[in-house]
């Protein structure tokens, strides 16, 4: 009784482990408002899909929350959607898709630049490592009115050192952010994922514990 007991309790902290890692956030990258101030807004649909880089820390991490400065006009007719997602780097250039973190409809947008915050399921993130949001129009008709507000400078947290792009007049321009060239305006928070084991070493740890269980329960019938 006593090792069924204590598996069951192995389980349980194991459990709790995940929990309280998921609970660590860090925001790694942040220009919104309450940083620095708007320079201007750009709408997606005449010079997008509109980029903002990030990059992560010396340890693996979990993407948690991303949240943009975005507007837009709720009225407009048709439903038109816009898509948030996650893009790997390419020399400093928004590389291939990740993962896509959600279609929006622009009735959820405000008329006026407003943070726009995008539910995530968890991304685990690549320690010392390049990545992009990507802001475009979904496929559908009408274009999807989002714009995405851009800084006046490069101040915040994780803003110097990385870059942003939009394509003006279907051309892909890559910019260093600066305090003349400010990027898109997010916020990025990650979870420490040092305490998360891998989904695969996660598995192998749950399962051999069910068989412990199991393999305990078959002796005590077996002697009872």
């Amino acid at each position: 009784m006593n090792c069924l007991r204590k598996c069951v309790i192995a389980m349980s902290a194991c459990g709790v482990m995940l929990f309280d890692a998921a609970a660590e956030a860090n925001v790694i990258y942040n220009n919104l408002p309450n940083v620095t101030i708007s320079g201007g807004t750009d709408p997606v649909a005449v010079d997008g899909p509109s980029f903002d880089s990030f990059s992560t820390g010396g340890n693996a991490s979990v993407l948690t929350d991303i949240k943009l400065m975005l507007s837009g006009a709720p009225g407009t007719p048709g439903e038109p959607q816009f898509t948030v997602s996650l893009l790997s780097d390419s020399f400093s250039n928004p590389g291939s898709l990740l993962v896509t973190l959600g279609t929006f409809r622009d009735s959820t947008l405000a008329i006026t630049a407003s943070v726009y915050d995008v539910p995530v399921a968890t991304y685990i993130l690549a320690a010392n490592t390049r990545y992009w949001i990507e802001l475009n129009t979904a496929t559908s008709s009408p274009s999807s009115s989002v714009a995405w507000d851009y800084a006046t400078d490069a101040k915040g947290g994780g803003v110097g050192g990385e870059f942003w792009a939009y394509y003006p007049l279907g051309i892909l321009t890559v910019t260093a952010n600066s305090d003349t060239n400010g990027p898109f305006q997010m916020e990025v928070t990650t979870s420490v994922a040092s305490a998360v084991p891998e989904p695969g070493t996660s598995c192998q740890i749950l399962s051999a514990l069910g068989i412990g269980i199991i393999v305990i329960a078959r002796r005590r019938r077996v002697h009872s």
